[in-house]
C-alpha cells in the first residue's frame, strides 16, 4: 500500500512550501500580527491570557485530533461534545461515590480507567454500527450525541457534580497547573498532553501501517478493502481514537471546571470538525493532518479570543457560533474548489 500523498517523501521544505498546513501558520501569524497592533493588545498579549489561550487550544487540539482521524477515514464523529460533558459527569461521580475515601493515587488511577474504557466501547460502538450495519456515520453519532447528553442529566439530575476538596487539589493540576512557573515560558499542563498527543498521533498516520490503512479508507474504501486491508480495523482504530481523546479531554475539562457538568461541550463537536477542516481534512476523506489540526485550532482560538476581546461588541460570546460555522463553510468550500483544480490537472 502507497502512503497518501501528503506524506510522500520530497524533501523537508518542499514538503512545507505551498501546504495547507503552511498557508494556515501564515493566517495565525497575520492574526497575530494584526491583534498587536490593536486596541486588544494588552488584554490580548497579557500572560493571563495568553496561559488561557493555550490551555484551550490544547484542549480543542486533542480532541479535535481525534475528530480529524475519523474524517481521513471518510466518517464523522458528532458525539463528541456529549462524550465529553459524560466523561466529565462520570469522573465527578468516581471521585464522589465510587472512590470516596481512597487513596488519591488509587481514586485516580480508578477513575481514568474507567473513562478511558467506556470512552474506547463508545468508539467500538460507532465503528460496529457503521461498518456492521452499515448504517452512516452521521446518523450513528447523532444518536449518541443525544443518548449521552440525556444520560450525563439523568445521572445527575442536571446539577454538575463538584469534585471533592479531598481530592480536587491534586487532579486540579492536570488542567490548571504551570510548569517553569515564575518564568516567561511557563506553560499549562495541557500544553505538554496535548504536545504528547500530537506527536504520537501525527507519527501513526504518517509512519504506521494503520495511519495509512486510514488515509486509504477515507480515499476508496472497496479498493482497500480488496487489497487485504481489516476495513472493520481501520474504522474501530479511527472511532477509538476519536472516543479515547474525548475521554482524555472529558478528563482535562472537569479538572478545569472543577466538575462534572452534564450542560458542558455544547458545540464542541463542531469546533473539532472546524479545526480539522481549517487544517486542510476533507470531509469526503482521504486527506487530512495532525498538525493541520492543530495549527486549525490555533487560529480558531484565536479567532475566538479576539472577538471576546472586542469592545464594540456588547454579547461577543453570542457571535461565536455564527464566526465557527462561517469558518467551516469557508474551509469546506475552499477544500471543493482545491479537489476540483487537482482532478483538472490530472
Amino acid at each position: 500500500m502507497t502512503a497518501p500523498s501528503s506524506t510522500k517523501p520530497r524533501g523537508r521544505l518542499a514538503g512545507l512550501v505551498g501546504s495547507r498546513e503552511t498557508s494556515v501558520l501564515l493566517a495565525v501569524v497575520l492574526l497575530c500580527v494584526a491583534l498587536f497592533f490593536s486596541g486588544a493588545r494588552d488584554q490580548f498579549y497579557s500572560q493571563s491570557n495568553l496561559q488561557n489561550l493555550s490551555r484551550q487550544i490544547s484542549l480543542l487540539s486533542i480532541f479535535a485530533i481525534g475528530e480529524a482521524v475519523v474524517i481521513i477515514a471518510g466518517g464523522i464523529d458528532l458525539s463528541l461534545g456529549s462524550l465529553i460533558a459524560f466523561n466529565g459527569v462520570l469522573t465527578g461521580l468516581l471521585f464522589t461515590q465510587i472512590t470516596k475515601g481512597m487513596p488519591f493515587p488509587a481514586a485516580f488511577a480508578i477513575t481514568v480507567v474507567c473513562v478511558l474504557v467506556m470512552s474506547l466501547l463508545v468508539g467500538v460502538f460507532h465503528a460496529s454500527l457503521v461498518h456492521f450495519l452499515k448504517m452512516p456515520p452521521f446518523v450513528v453519532t447523532l444518536g449518541t450525541l443525544v443518548i449521552l447528553r440525556s444520560q450525563s442529566q439523568l445521572y445527575t439530575h442536571a446539577v454538575p457534580v463538584q469534585l471533592p476538596d479531598s481530592q480536587f487539589h491534586a487532579f486540579n493540576f492536570l488542567s490548571n497547573g504551570l510548569l517553569f512557573e515564575g518564568h516567561p515560558w511557563a506553560t499549562t499542563v495541557p500544553v505538554i498532553v496535548m504536545l504528547v498527543v500530537a506527536i504520537t498521533y501525527d507519527l501513526l498516520m504518517r509512519r504506521s501501517r494503520i495511519g495509512r490503512c486510514v488515509f486509504a479508507v477515507g480515499g476508496n474504501e472497496e479498493a482497500t478493502r480488496l487489497s487485504g486491508v481489516s476495513i472493520f480495523k481501520t474504522k474501530a482504530f479511527a472511532y477509538c481514537s476519536s472516543g479515547l481523546l474525548a475521554g482524555l479531554a472529558g478528563l482535562l475539562y472537569a479538572a478545569y471546571n472543577r466538575q462534572g457538568d452534564p450542560s458542558a461541550g455544547n458545540g464542541y463537536e463542531l469546533n473539532a470538525v472546524a479545526a480539522a477542516v481549517i487544517g486542510g481534512a476533507s470531509l469526503m476523506g482521504g486527506q487530512g493532518s495532525i498538525v493541520g489540526t492543530v495549527l486549525g485550532a490555533c487560529l480558531l482560538q484565536i479567532i475566538l479570543s479576539g472577538i471576546n476581546l472586542m469592545p464594540s461588541l456588547s454579547n461577543p460570546s453570542e457571535w461565536e457560533g455564527t464566526v465557527v460555522g462561517s469558518i467551516v463553510l469557508l474551509a469546506v468550500l475552499f477544500n471543493v474548489i482545491r479537489q476540483r483544480r487537482q482532478e483538472r490537472r490530472a
